[in-house]
């Protein structure tokens, strides 16, 4: 049952942390104020970039950050227990102490969108909640997202009261400039790339801490203790019954088709009106988790049956590797764009190309991570993390023994 648990686990992690790639690659490719935005996308809108800005918009932003979260919190249950062992603990603090480190070291050496140091300094919050019920860690995650959600609706409401149009001339002018400077460091040297780059990642993380309400930070805790609650009732790990998943496919579809349709309309109309973009994004993240849990039910009933099980098996490999494959998709994603570092192709890649290599890496990590794990017990950069609050452990796998024959 416990290799099953995890086997369940690991294709979840391997879905999201591929998933992840293509709402990233757009931010290391062009100045992240415009990396998710339709109408400031440096490339124009021609009808295939539309269509891929579409496509993740609906199906992927927002939902595999949410399920990475949920599963992270589930993490937490599996190495530090529920609160009861001591040394259990004190390991799970090692843990999220040395990943906050790595984080940091991530954000200001490789690439800006490190989301690692939230993680940590989330989980030294979240990890208290280990010994509540399941009942109360939904309680208190959906509570949370809700009050969350309601109020980024009430901003936006309030905004278009106050007639919602656009920033003033000037305002867009000082932003399209700043944007283009960037793009300038980027594209530049290695010294100005990774000097950009320091100076972003920076400004995100005082950014994300110091404004008021800090609703990124927030939101990764609601979504944690979704993900201790759903592991404690056996849904994250393919134990619940069959109805369970089919309920959460059947809501999560509908969530997609509400958030599909906002999308969708928003793109259609020829002015794309502020108010209605924020809008569609505030639905995009407010049904995130529903349709994370939808993928969620549709990854167990694939694994149940005959013809798709493939899927979660190829997938459990890349998640056993997350996050090694997390790291290396931000070395990847800046050798190829950030300047000094590869061809430098820092604001010249519009949105079909940039698809195109998320493919590419997508094919790339599938296959080494199996061949990677069929040799070794884990990645090898799960490797030297667990050097930091475990100790040394085995990475190559023992030869299996062949039976003698008589």
């Amino acid at each position: 049952m416990t290799k099953d648990r995890i086997a369940m686990l690991d294709s979840l992690r391997g879905l999201a942390v591929l998933g992840i790639l293509l709402c990233n690659i757009p931010l290391a490719a062009v100045p992240e104020a415009v990396g998710t935005s339709l109408t400031h996308w440096p490339h124009g809108q021609q009808p295939a970039s539309v269509a891929v800005w579409l496509v993740t918009q609906v199906f992927f932003q927002q939902k595999f950050y949410s399920l990475f979260a949920m599963l992270f919190g589930a993490s937490m249950l599996l190495v530090g227990g529920e609160g009861g062992d001591g040394s259990r603990t004190r390991i799970l603090v090692l843990r999220l102490v040395s990943l906050l480190a790595i984080g940091l070291a991530h954000g200001f050496l490789i690439w800006q969108g490190d989301v690692l140091h939230t993680y940590a300094l989330v989980g030294l919050l979240a990890m208290w909640a280990r010994p509540w019920p399941a009942r109360r860690l939904l309680a208190a995650g959906i509570g949370l997202h809700l009050i969350l959600s309601g109020w980024t609706v009430f901003n936006i409401l309030r905004q278009a009261a106050k007639g919602g149009g656009g920033p003033p001339a000037a305002a867009m002018a000082k932003f399209t400039a700043e944007n283009h400077a960037k793009t300038i460091e980027y594209a530049g040297g290695f010294t100005q790339s990774f000097v950009q780059n320091a100076k972003d990642y920076a400004d995100f993380v005082v950014g994300s801490f110091s404004h008021w309400p800090p609703t990124w930070p927030l939101l990764v805790l609601s979504l944690m203790l979704i993900g201790m609650g759903l592991y404690k009732l056996g849904v994250l790990s393919g134990k619940a019954s069959i109805g369970v998943y089919r309920a959460l496919v059947a809501v999560g579809l509908g969530a997609l088709a509400v958030v599909g349709f906002a999308e969708a309309f928003y793109a259609t109309l020829p002015d794309h009106p502020r108010a209605m973009g924020a809008l569609a994004r505030w639905m995009q993240s407010a049904t995130a988790p529903v349709v994370s849990l939808g993928y969620v039910g549709l990854m167990v009933l694939a694994a149940r049956a005959k013809v798709w099980k493939a899927i979660p098996a190829a997938l459990a490999p890349v998640g056993q590797m997350a996050f090694t494959n997390y790291l290396t998709q931000s070395i990847l994603m800046t050798a190829i764009f950030y300047g000094g570092r590869g061809p430098g192709l820092f604001g010249k890649v519009d949105r079909p190309a940039l698809a195109g290599i998320v493919v590419a890496i997508w094919a790339l990590q599938i296959l080494w991570s199996r061949w990677w794990m069929a040799r070794f017990t884990m990645g090898p950069l799960e490797w030297l993390w667990r050097l930091a609050y475990r100790g040394p452990m085995p990475l190559r796998r023992e030869p299996a023994k062949v039976p003698a024959t008589a």
